[in-house]
């Protein structure tokens, strides 16, 4: 399900998660993403972030396609951690662009927010259904606080 985008042989790719997502199983695997995050390396608040981005893909796919998904969890090259959220919704039928709704909106920022926690968001849609594709960069370490 998840794609490196390159060819390399030096490139490793380790599935840390492959699993069927529904609101029984979600809290387990929102502790397993944010476990596997900090193994994989990511600081303490930046497997946090991962954990929400990811958890805010899966509620999306649980509420709007039908109650369940597909997540992966890959370590790619030492290099990124990826999640890839997958539904079977509705064919958006391209790539979505993230903005932040405005503020009477009474809802629409999770996404955004997601993209806000992660390095790249990328939101894709075809006949099979949507995918949402995540990703932290394991050796980008947290900005410092202002001070």
């Amino acid at each position: 399900m998840v794609s490196s985008g390159t060819n390399s042989q030096d490139d490793e790719q380790r599935t840390l998660i492959d699993e069927v997502v529904t609101l029984r199983n979600m809290a387990h695997l929102r502790s397993e993403v944010l476990r596997r995050a900090a193994q994989a390396g990511l600081s303490t608040d930046r497997a946090e972030s991962f954990a929400i981005a990811v958890n805010e893909a899966v509620t999306n796919a649980i509420e709007h396609a039908g109650g369940s998904g597909e997540l992966a969890v890959v370590q790619d090259d030492q290099h990124r951690l990826v999640a890839e959220v997958r539904d079977p919704g509705a064919d958006t039928g391209c790539s979505i662009t993230l903005t932040m709704p405005p503020p009477d909106a009474p809802r629409g920022r999770g996404m955004w927010l997601a993209g806000q926690l992660t390095d790249h968001l990328e939101v894709r849609g075809d006949q099979g259904g949507t995918t949402v594709h995540l990703e932290m960069d394991l050796h980008k370490q947290p900005p410092e606080p202002p001070g």
